[in-house]
């Protein structure tokens, strides 16, 4: 977990600045966060997900598989 402040809104993207040294700049698209304000804390969790990353990985080589079967 990061916690990190909303320093701006720059042509709709959130610039977070985070708490911990060294501070880091995250850019992300005001799109996901309605609301957020300059001032505002967010608490920002990643967390990986390797279920979904299979499944992902399945669908590309099936899509592989289709576009090798395709006569041009």
């Amino acid at each position: 977990m990061v916690l990190a402040i909303v320093d701006r809104v720059e042509d709709d993207v959130l610039v977070l600045v985070t708490h911990t040294k060294p501070n880091r700049e995250i850019h992300l698209p005001c799109s996901l966060f309605q609301g957020m304000n300059e001032g505002d804390v967010v608490r920002i969790t990643v967390e990986k997900d390797e279920e979904k990353r299979k499944d992902i990985e399945k669908d590309i080589k099936d899509q592989r598989t289709r576009l090798k079967r395709v006569n041009l």
